[in-house]
């Protein structure tokens, strides 16, 4: 067995056929352009919660973060958020990019893009103009994807 069909990319959808879209079904997985979160992975984070640590309260930053513990509460930051295959968050995460490789029960809110990791485990409410969901990841709860409408 090759590497290539023990480690299959991620399989996303999105709201809405584009010209062109049933094309990418066709292209071989390496042909198509690496998923956000492969990306996200290799980007330079601040590690907001090491390893084998549980922490609740509230975080902001304005930096991109990584939560590789327990946290319990409200994480909010101007750039990328992950949370690491052992990391868990209870509570609210507001961020313009996402990735969750390890556990998240609470509320997504002002996301532009959302990435569920292979393993993740994810059950709350989702609100992003994108969602990626990883094969293998598991999502329970209510979900809002596509462009925000404007309040009137």
């Amino acid at each position: 067995m090759n590497e290539q069909s023990q480690h299959p990319g991620p399989k996303s959808f999105t709201s809405g056929a584009s010209p062109g879209a049933s094309d990418a079904f066709r292209m071989p997985v390496t042909a198509l352009p690496l998923a956000p979160g492969q990306v996200w992975i290799e980007e330079r984070t601040r590690i907001a919660v090491s390893r084998n640590i549980n922490v609740s309260g509230k975080l902001v930053f304005q930096e991109p973060v990584r939560i590789e513990g327990n946290f319990r509460g409200e994480v909010s930051s101007s750039d990328l958020v992950v949370i690491s295959e052992g990391g868990a968050v209870n509570g609210r995460l507001k961020s313009p990019r996402l990735l969750i490789l390890g556990e998240l029960q609470g509320d997504i809110t002002g996301s532009k893009s959302v990435v569920l990791g292979p393993r993740s485990r994810v059950r709350g409410r989702i609100e992003s103009e994108t969602l990626t969901v990883c094969e293998g990841a598991r999502l329970e709860g209510d979900l809002i994807v596509g462009p925000r409408r404007p309040h009137n």
